[in-house]
């Protein structure tokens, strides 16, 4: 029990240091929407910063919900998420045990 109030606390410090981290790269995401390769797949700098962005709310939605998501429409149904954004052609975004967003085979 107190190692899950423990990683519960060190969640919450993580949020707490880093609040301003997706607000930067959704500007940067949608403002780049442009900028995408000719055959119109995101390019890997946006792929990562959307991976970054959508393990920062996980790990958020988690830390206020006490639970993990079974997956990202979780966090579009609890509004944690406007909507889910595309992934490249193939690939979906998943969630895995460590609470990391990262690409997988659909």
């Amino acid at each position: 029990m107190d190692t899950c109030r423990l990683s519960v606390l060190a969640l919450t410090c993580l949020l707490a240091l880093l609040p301003a981290c997706g607000k930067s790269d959704s500007g940067a995401s949608s403002g780049a929407s442009g900028a995408t390769g000719t055959s119109g797949e995101p390019s890997a700098e946006q792929v990562a910063a959307t991976i970054a962005e959508l393990t920062q709310t996980v790990r958020k939605y988690s830390v206020e919900q006490r639970q993990t998501p079974k997956d990202l429409d979780e966090l579009v149904a609890k509004g944690y998420l406007d909507r889910l954004p595309a992934a490249p052609l193939g690939k979906k975004y998943a969630i895995n045990k460590n609470l990391q967003v990262h690409l997988a085979n659909q």
